[in-house]
């Protein structure tokens, strides 16, 4: 590679083909940009951003194809709601050993073949989900889908890959947050996919099978398409890149051992399941919260008269969740702004107190929704939750590049793992409540 003025031009022969890079963006001293040109979709940089963003979208769409379709799926399948819950933490836990195992993975082979790597394997799973006849074949199946949300580790990494320290907290929060945005759209595009096929003239329980390979296909198409046309790093190849002069290869050893004995990295560890954690909890039971959750009245039971009693159909139920999902549109890079604004004055105090401020915002959101009775004031409560739920995300990512700069995969993996960690203690104390006797609503409440 060589310089020409500001800009950057590398040769590289990726896959046996010959090509030319020109990136005209200010770079810092190992080629990282020290701008964000959202508008563009050149290599290396914003190629390597838009293809970890859509990938960890495309993601989101296939780990959770399931929730906003579960009221068709349990009359189909005749499940409990128990069945339901474990299944829904099955697809987080799972997540968690994946995490951990890929940020090391990137740390050795670069964010593009990981990312590849875990939708082209999980598409398996996606499309597999049609097959599903009972409870056991379901929680099965979202266990194995669950390994799609270790897409985040690649997506975060590349950002970290090739943005520069200065931009680095915007651009982890705008690619992990729009990455997000998959949760959000799913809510709203599996209702629609259901009713096209049933409008072909597919049965319910065909039709819910059939809106499965959709994802499925995306999972193959993206997966494949990334490992043609994008790069690991503004030199290319994951092995030719650019370290800083004090950084030192460690062992994977080595790698495991300063990240799980630095207490920086536990304390967000923490933080994130307090934050994607609920957005993970969120996610999976949105949709039958709202539908089983507001009625036409207080003596009106949905388990004797569903058609009468409910305020809500399955369709419109998935679009109003999707309002959580898809304030990832900026609430995310908002805590991620914020983070890289209050650096400039405070340094990484100033990022930590942009990280409490939004923590403490999330449980308050968190206690005042949980309270609302009435359908319009719960949505308005919704999207504030929301947007503080996904500031905190972005604020935790905005310390994240700094806890070690010399194994950024191996924080990553963990840090994200334990959004994951926290969604299942979330969903197992959601149906430990359940299990002492409470109605399903008062259970959705508490």
């Amino acid at each position: 590679f060589f310089f020409a003025g500001r800009r950057l031009f590398f040769l590289c022969v990726p896959n046996a083909m010959l090509c030319k890079y020109e990136y005209d963006v200010p770079l810092d001293d190992l080629n990282k940009a020290r701008e964000i040109r959202v508008c563009s979709v050149k290599r290396p940089h914003m190629r390597g951003f838009w293809f970890g963003t859509v990938g960890f979208f495309v993601a989101f769409v296939g780990w959770f194809a399931f929730a906003p379709l579960m009221p068709t799926v349990k009359a189909q399948l005749g499940l409990t709601k128990g069945e339901i819950g474990l299944a829904n933490t099955c697809a987080v836990m799972a997540t968690i050993l994946a995490r951990v195992v890929v940020g090391p993975l990137c740390d050795k082979l670069g964010p593009r073949r990981c990312m590849s790597f875990v939708l082209l394997t999980t598409c398996i799973p996606v499309a597999l989900g049609a097959i599903v006849t009972g409870p056991t074949g379901l929680i099965v199946d979202r266990l194995f889908v669950g390994l799609a949300g270790a897409s985040f580790v690649p997506c975060q990494f590349w950002t970290m890959a090739m943005f520069s320290a200065n931009v680095v907290g915007t651009a982890n929060a705008m690619s992990g947050g729009w990455g997000n945005l998959g949760g959000g759209f799913v809510q709203a595009f599996m209702p629609l996919v259901f009713l096209i096929v049933k409008a072909c003239g597919a049965t319910d329980d065909a039709a819910w099978r059939i809106s499965l390979q959709v994802p499925a296909v995306f999972f193959l198409v993206l997966g494949t398409t990334m490992l043609f046309f994008s790069d690991d790093c503004p030199e290319g190849q994951w092995a030719n890149r650019i370290e800083s002069a004090s950084a030192e290869r460690l062992n994977w050893t080595s790698v495991f051992t300063t990240a799980i004995f630095n207490r920086n990295t536990w304390t967000l560890v923490v933080l994130y399941g307090c934050c994607f954690g609920i957005e993970l909890f969120v996610n999976n039971a949105a949709v039958l919260f709202l539908y089983n959750g507001f009625t036409k009245g207080a003596d009106c039971d949905p388990a004797r008269d569903p058609g009468q009693c409910r305020v809500l159909t399955q369709a419109t139920a998935g679009l109003i969740a999707s309002l959580f999902g898809l304030m990832n549109l900026f609430a995310r890079a908002v805590g991620g702004y914020l983070s890289d604004l209050y650096a400039k004055k405070a340094g990484m105090a100033g990022r930590m107190r942009v990280l409490m401020v939004t923590i403490f915002g999330t449980g308050a959101m968190m206690v005042i929704f949980s309270q609302m009775r009435l359908l319009p004031a719960a949505i308005v409560m919704l999207v504030i939750f929301s947007a503080f739920v996904q500031s905190a995300e972005g604020a935790t990512f905005g310390v994240v590049p700094f806890v070690d700069p010399r194994n950024k995969g191996v924080v990553s993996g963990l840090v994200g793992a334990g959004g994951n960690a926290g969604a299942v203690i979330w969903s197992t104390t959601y149906n430990a409540i359940g299990s002492a006797g409470k109605a399903d609503v008062e259970q959705d409440r508490l």
